[in-house]
C-alpha cells in the first residue's frame, strides 16, 4: 500500500514523521502525540525459518520500507496457535508457523497497517538476504 493518507487519517503525527523526517532519521525510537511512536530500523533480512510471528493487544502496527525489499507474512490470530503468551509490559506475543497465511512483499514506499488480530511475521528475505531499513509506527488501539 503506498496512500500515505491511511496513515494521516489513522495517526496525523506520523504521517508528519513520514514525509518530514523519516529519510533522515537515525536509527531509534521518536516519540509522536498521544501515546504513539516511530521506531526507525536498520537490519538485514533473514530466512523464514528464522522468523517469528507476532502479534501486538495494546498497539496498530505501521510497517513501512524506506529502503530495500521484505516478506511481511500476515494470517488472521483465529487461525494461529500460540507458542509465547502474551507479555502484557512488552505488548507482544509469539505463535507457532502456519501455511495459511498470505505474504506481502514490500519495497521502497510500501507499507502494511496491522491491528491485532493481524499476526505478522516481518523481516523476511524475498531470493536472499538483504538490508533494510524502515519504520515501524506504533498507534495505542484506544486511539
Amino acid at each position: 500500500m503506498k496512500d500515505l493518507n491511511k496513515i494521516k487519517e489513522l495517526c496525523p503525527s506520523a504521517y508528519d514523521f513520514i514525509v518530514n523526517k523519516a529519510e533522515g532519521a537515525a536509527v531509534g525510537k521518536y516519540d509522536l502525540e498521544n501515546g504513539a511512536y516511530v521506531s526507525v530500523q536498520e537490519y538485514t533480512t533473514k530466512a523464514r525459518s528464522e522468523a517469528k510471528y507476532e502479534a501486538h493487544k495494546k498497539f496498530i502496527d505501521i510497517q513501512m520500507i524506506l529502503s530495500g525489499k521484505e516478506l511481511i507474512a500476515v494470517s488472521p490470530i483465529e487461525k494461529m496457535t500460540i507458542s509465547d503468551e502474551y507479555n502484557e509490559e512488552k505488548d507482544f506475543m509469539l505463535f507457532h508457523h502456519n501455511d495459511e497465511c498470505t505474504d506481502y512483499v514490500l519495497e521502497a514506499g510500501d507499507f502494511l497497517i496491522l491491528y491485532p488480530q493481524d499476526v505478522h511475521m516481518p523481516g523476511v528475505c524475498v531470493n536472499e538476504k538483504s538490508p533494510v531499513r524502515k519504520i515501524v509506527v506504533k498507534v495505542p488501539v484506544e486511539k
